[in-house]
């Protein structure tokens, strides 16, 4: 798993990956000295890729030169922060320990890229991939969570329900565990024992915040600084109210207690082989004061909304339909909710109750209605709000997931994962959903399959402040829509200043990291660290304002797609295109992709950084066609870096503005230029390019040659632009 500070000592051992020993087989092991079943153990970790950021690159010299920039000076220097934190704007409390040397250094950043891509990669790999995928979460973070995996090998399911039962306050008699099968209630031991971790932790949580907030206020407020609601979290009228509420968030006894036995739940989970019961019979419900648990039939059934919420619903297969909240904590009585199903072609849904509202081509509101955006306070298909939900459809099909908002890996103030082992499945929500965090981790693991996934605003890979989010899908021809709005063939319903008129909407989606900029309040909160990461595959993206790998305020994003031959298209601030004090990066790992083919993009955009922010795309291959407006493809913005690479293959560049393409820029920032402003372009091999080049501009640019662009002339201005061959350094 990824431990940033070590990349500067990774191994250089060409064959690390390569190894047999590196990756746990996760088959049940017996100590050889006793004969009994070892205990259980995290998988092993991937190992280190051996990234080198001070590597010698003689493109990325060349382009330097052709920039006046020194090696040593790319990227912006400790003094700037400094100067900036004294102004109270950022390096607050919530800052990732990741963030500065990531945004300091543009091919530190590279190496940051690729390491949590290869650590996900491996996550995915294990026997345990969701377990896996959370402690590259955790770590990415900067989080140290000690701990194992639960160990029930001396203990049966009646010990394990009066464990539960002790925890939740009440429930019923743990003897009735013996009318199960002997096997079933084996493999359950463990997950039982992880739920009441799960409910004493919260327990945990709610002592530590007594002087803060009730329990119902903080589930009710989690999201509230992003998804509306009557509350938000942190407090922010009161200083001390704030100061406290964030000192019990960053504490062992805050959120951070959910996570080990989040991890411990989902590793039990996988390790249980739940698959091995589908097909069978067993129809079994057991009460607790936080929740029923329930085994379901292999028949296919139907779930509705009930009084009582669910603490954890195994069902045995069929071709099942949801309307219930399935693995999201239904209120602050219900700290943790887990749900397994065992295969079929299910569909996770909702009540579906119309309201006046409603408008053709958004989803339909559920009982609380629409105004404008949807209204919907109910989490559900893995939302964790102030506590742990979790969803697994396990055993394949193709399955569909639909939502309105705080859904489909989603947690504030908690840990939201929905896991998915494969199948053509389609995801639609519309806000805060699809992998998404606010004060929280929210973790879409999908096994496989040709998928859909379908958003507005917030989600497929969305961090706000204090989060972590990943959607990982593992292959697959995919399909991710973030709506770009009305102008687009699509619907606006998150207005984006950028585009006034209700153009298009403020997306935020596939790879972005979100902060608070407060200048009303006088408060700044750093965002956080939100990546989409896809395997393989020839996958699709549509994105509107914000998107595909972008950060706003000390947020980081990254969009990294391993191979296919792939379509990105999105409007402004997209594609490693950023924003304010920001690291965004957009990796593609290879094949005949095509970018903004379809819509016409804006500004901003394709390696693209804005403010003393960091954007960069690295495209690794293949024969490729960009096209591009203004402040793209290498282009700097008011004392921002801008990085755009391509590293080989016949490719294509269609400018439709020459204020691009390795531009250095101080923009109306003049103030600033004791500062530089950079911008680089890097397009490697022996390929012939084709330029389509503004009508009437003095640049020529061409294979073998080098033509930056410092827009006002002045030394604070380091455009640099070559189209040659060799090692780029990214």
């Amino acid at each position: 798993m990824l431990i940033f500070l070590a990349l500067q000592a990774c191994s250089t051992d060409p064959d690390a990956n390569d190894s047999d020993d590196a990756v746990d087989t996760g088959d049940a092991e017996t100590d050889t000295d006793t004969g009994t079943a070892a205990a259980p153990a995290w998988d092993d970790p991937g190992a280190s890729i051996g990234c080198d950021p001070a590597s010698p690159a003689g493109l990325l010299d060349d382009t330097l030169l052709n920039a006046a920039l020194d090696a040593d000076d790319l990227g912006f220097d400790e003094s700037i922060w400094r100067d900036w934190e004294r102004s109270g704007y950022v390096r607050g409390p919530y800052q990732w320990p990741h963030f500065e040397e990531v945004h300091h250094d543009p091919r530190v950043a590279a190496c940051f890229a690729r390491q949590h891509a290869a650590d996900l990669d491996a996550a995915a790999t294990v026997p345990h991939p969701t377990a896996a995928a959370l402690g590259v979460l955790y770590e990415g973070a900067g989080i140290d969570v000690a701990g194992d995996p639960i160990d029930a090998r001396a203990l049966d399911l009646a010990t394990a329900l009066t464990a539960l039962v002790e925890a939740a306050g009440g429930g019923d008699d743990p003897t009735t565990a013996t009318t199960l099968p002997v096997d079933l209630a084996e493999a359950l031991t463990p997950i039982v024992l992880a739920l009441a971790a799960g409910i004493d932790a919260r327990h945990v949580m709610d002592d530590a915040a007594a002087a803060i907030d009730k329990p119902h206020r903080l589930f009710a407020a989690a999201a509230g600084l992003v998804i509306s609601s009557r509350d938000y979290f942190p407090p922010l009228a009161d200083a001390a109210e704030h100061d406290a509420a964030t000192e019990w968030f960053l504490s062992d006894e805050g959120p951070r207690a959910l996570l080990l036995p989040a991890r411990q739940l989902a590793f039990a989970v996988e390790d249980a082989n739940l698959v091995r019961f589908a097909g069978t019979a067993t129809d079994w419900t057991f009460q607790t004061d936080a929740g029923t648990v329930r085994i379901g039939p292999s028949t296919d059934d139907t779930y509705v909304p009930e009084d009582e919420p669910t603490l954890f619903l195994l069902e045995l297969g069929g071709d099942d339909r949801y309307t219930t909240a399935v693995g999201g904590n239904a209120n602050a009585d219900n700290p943790v909710a887990l749900h397994v199903d065992l295969g079929g072609n299910d569909q996770y849904g909702y009540e579906v109750v119309p309201d006046s509202d409603d408008v053709e081509g958004a989803l339909p509101s559920d009982d609380d209605g629409r105004s404008g955006t949807s209204s919907s306070d109910t989490g559900r298909q893995g939302s964790g709000r102030y506590g742990i939900g979790m969803a697994f459809d396990l055993g394949g099909g193709d399955d569909t997931w639909a939502s309105l908002r705080m859904s489909q890996a989603f947690g504030a103030l908690g840990i939201g994962v929905l896991r998915d082992d494969g199948g053509a499945d389609h995801y639609s929500a519309e806000a805060g959903a699809q992998a998404s965090g606010v004060f929280g981790w929210g973790l879409l693991l999908d096994g496989g399959g040709d998928d859909t996934y379908k958003s507005w605003a917030y989600s497929q890979g969305f961090a706000y402040a204090g989060s972590s989010a990943t959607l990982l899908d593992v292959g697959g021809d995919d399909v991710y829509t973030a709506d770009p709005g009305s102008a687009f063939g699509g619907l606006t319903l998150y207005y984006s200043p950028q585009l006034p008129g209700g153009e298009g909407n403020s997306s935020f989606c596939q790879g972005a990291g979100f902060g608070l900029r407060g200048d009303s309040w006088g408060l700044y909160l750093s965002g956080g660290f939100g990546m989409l990461r896809d395997v393989t595959g020839n996958d699709d993206y549509v994105n509107g304002v914000f998107g595909q790998g972008t950060g706003y305020w000390e947020g980081t994003g990254l969009l990294s797609d391993g191979s296919g031959d792939d379509q990105y298209d999105a409007l402004y601030y997209i594609q490693g295109g950023v924003a304010h004090y920001a690291t965004g990066m957009l990796f593609d790992g290879g094949g005949d992709d095509r970018y903004n083919q379809r819509i016409v993009p804006y500004y901003m955009q394709t390696g693209a950084g804005h403010d003393y922010s960091l954007g960069m795309l690295v495209d690794d291959g293949g024969d490729d066609m960009y096209r591009y407006g203004g402040l793209a493809v290498g282009a700097s913005n008011c004392q921002g870096v801008g990085i755009f690479v391509d590293k080989d293959g016949v490719d294509s560049y269609e400018a439709l503005s020459a204020y691009s393409t390795g531009l250095g820029n101080h923009s109306d920032c003049s103030t600033r230029v004791a500062d530089p402003s950079i911008g680089l372009f890097m397009d490697s091999g022996s390929d012939v390019d084709t330029w389509i080049w503004p009508v009437g501009d003095a640049r020529t640019p061409a294979n073998d040659s080098s033509f930056g662009l410092n827009w006002h002339e002045t030394d604070d201005e380091h455009g640099g632009a070559v189209d040659g061959d060799g090692v780029t350094g990214f």
